[in-house]
């Protein structure tokens, strides 16, 4: 009876210090990835807010004030700038979290060799460098809805689980790359070529209702278009296809637990490898 009585603390403390263990790590490795990536540089940190609103500026010039495309159903001020915004909001801390997650275990083959530790925590890694660029752009999309006459809607209360969608989505397709370039280094010239691809046909410089109706539906098979469209019709008011909240959990589920799974029975062949 003692120990069938001691045994489940002594998982929950096994598990405990597992979880304190990796916590400890990715600080760590956190902390070095946001002082690798900005040094030797002039302005430093401030390149996490330089790059988004330089971004954001040339797509606004081209499509905004160039070609001068309107959102047609938004009727604010600047509409077209918010539209943009919520797109790069989602977009940009993706792609920057894909961009620099795909190739992290093979970048440090030889440090896995040497010193084992958990593989998880570079994908990790990855995903939390793209936080920043997630906090300024949504924060910028908020502060400038609201200026520009966006009213505050009781919607509002689902951007918490729509940014919980996002970083798990992206961080279970980062560690499904991760390991999967690791395995097959065709992955990566594959996932940048597929990366441009993916941009065009998401919602992001164009509003989806200048799109012909009968091809809304297939945007609910682009996780990352899911987001966007829910993120416009959360904060803007925005009309979106019926089943695209569905449609995202369905991803979110897909991305995040299948690219958990897939990493974690690949981890065998990861270690054969090393």
């Amino acid at each position: 009876m003692g120990v069938s009585f001691k045994r489940p603390g002594a998982l929950q403390q096994a598990s405990s210090g597992r979880a304190q263990h990796a916590w400890v790590l990715w600080r760590y490795w956190m902390l070095r990835e946001f002082k690798t990536r900005y040094a030797g540089s002039v302005l430093g940190l401030a390149w996490a807010f330089v790059q988004p609103l330089a971004t954001l500026a040339i797509f606004y010039v081209l499509f905004g004030m160039v070609l001068a495309v309107r959102v047609p159903g938004l009727d604010l001020a600047n509409g077209y700038l918010l539209h943009l915004l919520a797109g790069l909001a989602v977009w940009l801390p993706f792609t920057d979290a894909i961009g620099r997650g795909v190739g992290c275990l093979a970048a440090y083959e030889d440090f896995l060799r040497k010193q084992p530790m958990p593989a998880e925590i570079l994908p990790a890694v990855a995903v939390g460098g793209s936080l920043l660029v997630m906090a300024i752009g949504y924060a910028l999309f908020l502060v400038l809805s609201l200026m520009q006459g966006a009213p505050l809607r009781a919607t509002w209360a689902w951007l918490p689980l729509l940014v919980l969608a996002q970083v798990a989505l992206t961080f279970g397709l980062t560690l499904l790359l991760s390991m999967a370039h690791f395995l097959w280094r065709d992955v990566g010239s594959i996932v940048a070529f597929a990366l441009q691809l993916w941009f065009y046909l998401t919602p992001v410089v164009y509003p989806l209702a200048q799109v012909p109706e009968r091809f809304h539906a297939w945007y609910l098979l682009n996780p990352v278009a899911c987001l966007v469209l829910a993120v416009e019709w959360a904060v803007l008011g925005m009309a979106m296809p019926g089943g695209t909240l569905w449609a995202l959990l369905a991803w979110t589920l897909l991305l995040g637990g299948g690219g958990w799974w897939f990493f974690r029975s690949m981890k065998a062949a990861l270690g054969e490898a090393l």
